[in-house]
């Protein structure tokens, strides 16, 4: 797996799809794979808290990184 990794839009949203309930997910980070042709490469969603008027303390993901948008 290559450190050096640019996803597009189109990949990060994909990955989103396949991210567990926020609220009930243990842990602080989830980790998806991205299987190409020849290579595979990690994308990595940190959850974070989130304060609703309506629903109090929750969770939501977050994606920190860069990103191809074209």
């Amino acid at each position: 797996m290559s450190d050096r990794f640019l996803p597009h839009l189109k990949q990060v949203r994909a990955a989103a799809e396949e991210l567990p309930d926020a609220e009930l997910w243990p842990g602080e980070e989830y980790v998806v794979e991205l299987k190409g042709s020849t290579t595979s490469h990690l994308v990595t969603f940190k959850r974070v808290a989130y304060h609703s008027k309506s629903r109090g303390k929750t969770y939501k993901w977050l994606y920190e990184g860069k990103m191809w948008v074209s």
